[in-house]
């Protein structure tokens, strides 16, 4: 994923819409919480369902900042103690404080774990490593008897043996079901030699994608272009051998799901819910409906969207290194049926590299905008723009998916977010914040198929 090229410059635009947007046509974006405030590198804006109204934004952290930070705009003021700041690598690269997830307890003093919350980060450089690059880890804390302040003592629940700085994934979020689903990327490695992303068992880097778990020497990889489900609450229990984030930990900081999907296989790591990724960097949960919408980064040629559907069984292939996208990558064929002979998951959008070069998945509204709720927003890191898609659709949004709302930004996008009323906002590399508004609100009425 190339996202050195967002630290650049960028502005604010009003959205220009064609003729065809089924959206609002006073929709703007506005620079979030005010013109002044800066938070630099935002990969993520996250609330917590507690009724609290505030905003936490993610900054993955620079040389100098100090580690990853997480900060609080309350009552549309931004905090000036940060909530919580994590030592971690600090480089401009896809390595730092990347996720951040809140219990869906959160908040609520009469149930359980109401005062946890997940973060996904990777190591200091100084710490122990399992693979020859910093560890990347799902964390867990605590807020503190100030609301607005974290305990700085977290505990390590999972870690992932790493190769390079990129292709980390890291975003995390919890489902309707109650578990905690993470991204993590393929290693960083180009065009997937080891063939972690295909790989269910552990196995050492050795430039071939067509084992899988057979040579048992040098340093194992595992859990690498993945969609990961673990169970945070029913924890402590003995680590077993298909707990494979669980190295060095115990007792065990997570359970498995019974419903994994490769429980009660052997030499599968259970963790796996779902794999064949290349760069999971940024996707969501619809909150209407549970949909998981994933944007995975592509190799050269093509980059993609993909959905699935709630309720499922799981251990879906979404094709990586098959397939980039609907084309064939390491499996013999041409054009864009690539699914129809790997029996892997096609994306919903796909597009080549003339419309820019690494995608970054966003959310589909649910805010008090009516006119705009059921529309995917979401962007590409080199050239920013804010791109929609009608997720109504079945199969394909809209063909390509590439519908530009008209803001060129000039600088690309690093993550998006919604807060507890499903407001939608976008973080940019140049360290501002902004918050899609429509003064036309919630009051609209149409009938236009979307959601009223």
């Amino acid at each position: 994923m190339r996202l050195n090229k967002l630290f650049a410059g960028a502005g604010l635009a009003a959205l220009a819409l064609s003729a065809t947007a089924a959206l609002p046509p006073d929709l703007a974006m506005t620079r979030f919480p005010n013109s002044s405030t800066s938070y630099p590198t935002p990969v993520a804006i996250r609330a917590p369902h507690d009724g609290s109204g505030r905003v936490f934004i993610v900054q993955k952290g620079n040389t100098g900042q100090g580690g990853g930070v997480i900060s609080i705009v309350k009552n549309g003021v931004p905090l000036a103690t940060p909530f919580l700041t994590v030592p971690t690598i600090l480089n401009g690269s896809e390595s730092g404080l990347l996720g951040l997830a809140f219990h869906p307890n959160y908040g609520k003093p009469d149930l359980p774990h109401n005062d946890e919350f997940y973060i996904f980060k990777t190591r200091p450089s100084g710490d122990p490593r399992l693979g020859t690059s910093p560890d990347q880890v799902v964390m867990r804390y605590t807020v503190s008897s100030n609301p607005d302040i974290a305990n700085t003592n977290g505990t390590i629940v999972l870690r992932l043996p790493d190769l390079a700085d990129n292709h980390n994934g890291g975003d995390i979020h919890f489902g309707t079901d109650g578990y905690l689903y993470i991204s993590s990327g393929d290693s960083g490695a180009q065009n997937n030699p080891h063939g972690f992303a295909e790989c269910l068992w552990k196995k050492p880097a050795d430039n071939n994608r067509n084992t899988c778990g057979t040579n048992p020497n040098g340093t194992q990889y595992y859990l690498l272009g993945k969609m990961l489900r673990i169970d945070v609450d029913n924890r402590g229990g003995a680590v077993t051998a298909d707990m494979c984030g669980s190295n060095g930990i115990a007792p065990a900081e997570y359970s498995i799901p019974p419903s994994n999907p490769h429980t009660g296989t052997s030499n599968t790591c259970d963790e796996i819910w779902s794999h064949g990724f290349r760069n999971p960097w940024r996707w969501s949960f619809d909150r209407a409906n549970g949909r998981m919408i994933i944007g995975d980064v592509g190799q050269g040629n093509y980059e993609e969207v993909s959905v699935e559907a709630p309720g499922g069984p799981g251990g879906l292939d979404y094709g990586w290194s098959r397939c980039e996208g609907r084309h064939y990558f390491t499996t013999s064929g041409s054009g864009t049926n690539c699914p129809a002979t790997t029996s892997t998951v096609a994306p919903v959008i796909e597009y080549d590299h003339t419309a820019d070069c690494a995608v970054v998945g966003g959310f589909v509204y649910r805010g008090p905008i009516v006119m705009m709720r059921g529309t995917y927003f979401y962007s590409d890191s080199c050239g920013g723009k804010v791109r929609w898609a009608d997720s109504t659709l079945p199969g394909v949004w809209d063909a390509g998916g590439l519908n530009d709302s008209g803001v060129n930004t000039s600088g690309g996008i690093y993550g998006f977010g919604e807060d507890e009323a499903g407001n939608l906002y976008i973080g940019k590399g140049n360290g501002t914040v902004f918050v899609l508004t429509s003064a036309l609100g919630s009051d609209l009425i149409f009938e236009d198929g979307f959601e009223q």
